[in-house]
């Protein structure tokens, strides 16, 4: 069992800017079976959960038509991924410095366990993690043991970093853009950071718990840091201005 400290990862709105990739593509599937597409505040509602859990919460168009256009989303995603998605300013910088500290690093994501390793690869983001933690997909026989839900999916990244029935206090920490995180973080008994440069505001991320909120990778680092014991993060190689700010 490893006793290193421990630091998750949401991926998109945390480590990834999706870019419209999931916003525009969930609006087009949404269309493209007759119905009309959301405007712009709702669709940011889509980046955190599960697309089916996103249209059951979010919109008004029938239960059965929902897997359909889930479908439809998924077969466009990863084009649109590539063309459309980035990695956040400063976050290869903080990976990088963390990578080289006796911690374990793992992404925990409700996108589904095939994409998020294929998109966690084409970003080449992969070197960094021990773990990357997805949901079941449907289409994948392999994941049908997989959980769907944050607080499933954190459990399991904790598994496969080995520390399970370990006592996580002070040790371990998930970070994310949405309430979902948070949720994730306090049903396995840990603490959320809550970053603002995704698509959950403050005030969300508060409420659901997260603490501290940060406005910038200066300010994450500083939070991994006190929360888990881990020193010797090395100060940001960059503006400390939000990513993606430019």
């Amino acid at each position: 069992m490893s006793t290193e400290p421990i630091v998750l990862f949401d991926l998109d709105g945390t480590l990834l800017d999706p870019g419209g990739a999931i916003t525009g593509g969930i609006a087009a599937a949404i269309e493209a079976h007759g119905f009309a597409r959301p405007d712009d505040a709702t669709l940011r509602k889509f980046v955190g959960p599960s697309s089916l859990e996103g249209l059951e919460r979010h919109t008004d168009i029938p239960f059965e038509q929902h897997r359909a256009i889930v479908e439809t989303y998924r077969e466009q995603y990863p084009q649109r991924a590539r063309e459309l998605s980035s990695v956040y300013e400063g976050v290869h910088e903080l990976l990088e410095d963390l990578s080289a500290l006796p911690v374990r690093l793992a992404i925990a994501t409700q996108k589904p366990q095939p994409s998020a390793e294929r998109i966690v690869g084409e970003f080449g983001l992969t070197r960094y993690f021990h773990a990357i933690s997805g949901a079941r997909d449907d289409r994948w026989e392999e994941s049908a043991a997989l959980p769907t839900d944050k607080p499933g999916i954190v459990a399991r990244a904790l598994e496969l970093l080995g520390a399970a029935g370990r006592d996580l206090a002070g040790a371990a920490v998930m970070i994310g853009d949405r309430e979902y995180d948070a949720a994730g973080a306090a049903a396995n008994g840990i603490p959320c950071i809550g970053v603002t440069w995704g698509f959950g505001s403050a005030e969300e991320l508060a409420g659901a718990g997260a603490r501290p909120v940060v406005d910038d990778v200066e300010g994450l680092r500083s939070a991994i840091a006190e929360l888990t014991g881990l020193r010797g993060l090395a100060p940001a190689r960059q503006s400390g201005r939000p990513p993606g700010t430019g």
